[in-house]
Formats: structure tokens, sequence, C-alpha cells
């Protein structure tokens, strides 16, 4: 039986582990897992390692296989069979792995992938995590090392908080969801090809698979505690949930990382590690709230005002289920259901391309930029930050509050669209986000859009503003002309068509002129009295009347 030194991401030995890999005809049977207890940074026991019988999976001691006691170890017999689970590219009659680019049957239109180069290097600090790791593209990172030991307290904390007698109780858990796992990163990583069937190749198949079970209930479980998903599983004399940091700015920074599309971990699995953990606390049927519910409140935590966190997903949304948390994000910005929009014919829109114009100009030529108002407002249904309509002359445009790390977010909402692009995920954020790049691509622009409210920035100038929005969507693929691509368009004709008219182009000219401020505006009434008078004592001194 060959024994390796196992380590975790950091490098750091996380257990002595001996695997005996059964493998069959169908795949791999079993996997043998001899623990023993590392540094600080690995797993613990929990107690004793042997866990309750349950279907589906069983673990024995030593002395029950027969091989001698006397170890202090802990050991654990993952079998497999009574589920057919089968991992990698192995199948069975019975349960066929699912084909790349499906999930349980179904479409899977939202894998995760690396951003594209040219995308990347407008701003590859966008795309990239700061403290955490989560997934497999950046496991390897050196920097992002200290956080495994962080990710490992989060499985200690959840085996606590259920009662679980070791973190290997949950391992058959990412095993059921393992092949659904591998497809999303399939075209990227080679996780779930083939690599060799029985003897040397068989083994370093099951290793593989064993550090990628281990790599997924980490990510997982670091997840549930750091949106506050199983704080409902505490009792009630346990106090509040799990405080793994005081370090303000390493909480934004998490929040940051957990929102980047390299650096998502598949709701499925996420899923099922929250559901075991609920039955295993025996809270099933209790006061819970779903998973979406929690990921929900999370993320409006991150992109809305702290009063809106609390409201129910829109009617819209209800019954969608998420790839991601980043998904769920997109989701949850989708634009309000609207009437579908005339189609422009052919020849005309051959003749006539609208296009968006820099705010300063839309308030030079006569188009309106208002602050749309909700909750309470104007409109008291559910809103998005991407509701921007054309109404009255005037684009009304819900208000952007803009932090160091929005343009961040929107790059990868972005990347994900881009790299969805035929799935039918929509390109709702790339509609908005080409939008704001053309409305606010100027100093002059955003002092104008703050002044009317619609721009609040916590930034250090508005020229900084500026310019992140400027190159907000440089390299990135859109057809503006297309109605299901551009949901923006009919907004966006309006407003062209209004700014290109010569008779508003006048009296906002007049307007701004004249009547900026009231002392000019009376001063200009007070001319054009004088003008009058004058003109009708002119012509009476020359047309005298008789």
């Amino acid at each position: 039986m060959p024994e390796e030194r196992n380590k975790d991401d950091a490098g750091n030995p996380e257990m002595h582990v001996q695997l005996t890999t059964v493998i069959g005809n169908g795949g791999t049977k079993a996997i043998v897992i001899d623990v023993e207890p590392g540094d600080d940074s690995s797993p613990t026991s929990n107690g004793s390692p042997a866990a309750p019988e349950a279907e589906g999976q069983r673990y024995s001691s030593q002395e029950e296989r027969g091989d001698g006691g006397g170890s202090s170890c802990g050991f654990h017999v993952v079998d497999l069979t009574s589920n057919m689970v089968v991992p990698d590219d192995t199948t069975t009659e019975d349960q066929p792995r699912p084909d790349a680019g499906t999930i349980n049957g179904d479409d899977c239109p939202c894998q995760i992938r690396r951003v594209h180069g040219r995308v990347r290097d407008i701003d590859p600090g966008a795309y990239d995590p700061m403290v955490v790791s989560l997934g497999p593209y950046h496991a390897d990172r050196k920097d992002l090392r200290p956080m495994q030991k962080e990710k490992w307290r989060c499985v200690e904390y959840l085996c606590d908080l259920t009662g679980t007698p070791s973190y290997v109780d949950y391992l058959p858990v990412m095993d059921r969801v393992c092949p659904d796992a591998k497809t999303y990163y399939l075209d990227e990583t080679g996780h779930g090809r083939s690599r060799g069937g029985n003897g040397a190749g068989g083994l370093a198949l099951a290793v593989e698979h064993a550090n990628f079970l281990h790599m997924l209930l980490r990510d997982a479980a670091f997840l549930l505690v750091s949106i506050g998903a199983l704080d409902k599983l505490k009792k009630a004399d346990e106090g509040g949930a799990e405080q793994r940091s005081q370090d303000r700015w390493k909480d934004v920074a998490i929040a940051h990382d957990m929102l980047l599309l390299e650096n998502q971990v598949p709701f499925v699995v996420v899923e099922d590690l929250y559901r075991a953990a609920i039955d295993t606390a025996g809270r099933r049927g209790c006061d819970v709230p779903s998973l979406s519910t929690v990921m929900g409140k999370f993320i409006r935590g991150v992109i809305q005002e702290a009063e809106e966190q609390d409201l129910p997903l829109p009617h819209h949304l209800d019954g969608k289920t998420p790839h991601h948390l980043l998904h769920l994000c997109h989701t949850l910005l989708e634009p309000t259901p609207k009437e579908p929009a005339s189609p422009v014919p052919d020849n005309v829109a051959a003749r006539v391309k609208r296009r968006w114009h820099r705010a300063a100009q839309y308030h030079v030529n006569g188009v309106g930029l208002k602050k749309r108002l909700f909750s309470g407002g104007v409109d008291h249904s559910h809103h998005s930050l991407l509701d921007v309509k054309f109404k009255g002359g005037a684009l009304e445009i819900p208000v952007l509050h803009v932090y160091d790390n929005t343009c961040s977010l929107l790059r990868n909402l972005i990347a994900m669209e881009q790299a969805s692009s035929d799935s039918g995920v929509g390109h709702y954020v790339t509609a908005y986000c080409i939008f704001l790049s053309r409305l606010m691509c100027t100093a002059e622009d955003v002092t104008l859009l703050a002044k009317k409210g619609i721009v609040v920035h916590h930034l250090g100038s508005d020229e900084v503003v500026a310019g992140l929005f400027a190159d907000l969507c440089k390299n990135v693929v859109f057809n503006e002309d297309d109605d299901e691509c551009n949901y923006h368009r009919a907004a966006c004709k309006a407003a062209d068509e209004r700014y290109q008219k010569r008779v508003w182009n006048w009296m906002t000219l007049l307007k701004h002129k004249h009547f900026s401020n009231p002392w000019l505006a009376m001063a200009t009434v007070a001319a054009v009295l004088v003008t009058i008078c004058t003109v009708v004592q002119t012509f009476f001194t020359v047309f005298p009347r008789k």
C-alpha cells in the first residue's frame, strides 16, 4: 500500500494518508483513507474517527479490516458502491456520467472559465483574488496560502456545529456531486478526463480525485461560513455566528474575491453540503432559509443599500437555480421584464445608427438626466440597478454607488456573459456597462451626474471615476443593434432622436446660456424688455400718430 504525505494548497503538512483504491469494471468502488493528524493547519478528527453507519457509505477501524490494531490514526473506508458515484470519466450502465456542458442532464451555460487574455490585459487585477482562492484556478498561488488554515477552521466549525465526529464524514457528500463539479471546470482543468485505469495510473487518479474532494469541502465550508448560512443551525444558547476575522479590510477583500469569475464554486456543491449540515444537525423542516435566499442577502449587502438586503427574490426570478455565486449576482441584477418593443425595420436600422452620448452632451442638447426613484419613490415594485429608461424627454437612471471594487465586479459579470454568450445567460450587464462607459467617460460627465445624484462615488476624484469607466468595455464583443443583446436599444433610440432635434438644442442652449441662475435670468428678461421698449419707441418716432 503506497504511502504519501499529503499537503494542503498552502504547502503545509495536511495529514499522513494511505490510499487504497478498489477499482472494478464499473470504475472506482472505494477509497480507503488512513489519516494521521497533522499540524495546526490540518483538519482534526473531532473525537472518534468512526462515524455512524449510513446508507451509501461505510467507515471502519483497522481492526475491522483485519490489518491488526493498535494504531492511533483514524482509518476510514469510503464505500461508494451503493450510491453508484463514478468519479472522473468512468461510467456505469446504471448511471452514466453527464456529458461536458450539462449538469444533471440540463444545459450548463455557466461553466467556470478563465477570463480571455485580451479582456484580462485591460485590468489584470480585476480578475485575481486578493486574499483567498476558491476552486482550482488560483489554488497554487503562494500569496494566498495563509487562508487555507482559515478554510480548515471553517470545516472544523461545521463539524462542531453539526456534531459530526470527523470531516471525512462529509467526503461522500462531495463525491456525489463531484462529477457535476468537474463538469464546470472540465474545459480548463482537465479534471474528469481519463488518465489511466488500474495499477499506478488508477492510484494517481484516486489521489487526484481525493485532493479534488478535499478542495471542494474546504471551499464550500468556507463559503457557508462567510455568507452566514450556518447561523440558523446554532442553538439559542450558543451565541452568534462564527467570527473568523476582526479585520474589516480582510472581510471586504473576501467579499470581493467571492465574486470573481475564476474564483467560483459550483452552487450544487455548496447546496449539497448545506443540506447535509441541516440534516446532520437535525434542523430539517425547521425555520432554515434556502441557500439561494442566504446568498441573495449576502449579494445585496455587497451591491445594494443595507435596508434592501431582506427583500425577497423578485417573482420573475423564482424557480431559477443559480450555477454559482457570481451567476446569482447576475440573476439579481437582471432588469425587470418589459413589454417587447416594436422591432426597428432593417432598412431604417441600416440608415440610422443610434448610440449613447456623454452626459454633458445630453445636458447641453436637451436630453434630461434624472435619478430614478424606487422603494417608496415613484416605483414600488422590484427594481434593478440596470433598469434605465427614457421617459418624458429624460433618461431616468438608478443611483450607482461607486467603490474601489465596483468596476471589478462589473468586469467579472461582463466576462461571465462573454464566456456564456451562446447559452441564454443574457448580456444585460454588458449593455449597461457600455451605456455607463459612454455616459461618464470624462470628469465633466461624472461631476454632472454626481450633482444630479445619479452617481455617488467614494474615490479620490471625478477624474479617477471617469478613467475607470472609460475602458470598462474595451475588447468586449457586443452587438448594439441586436434587440436580444441590447435591452437598452429602445431607450438609446429615443434619447438619440431627441438629442438630434435642433429645436431642442436651441431651447437648451438658451436655457443654459441665459437662464442658468436667477440673476442671469432677471438680467435677460430686463434686457428683452428694454429692447422691446426701444423698438416701440423708435417705431412711434418714425411713424408718429396723427
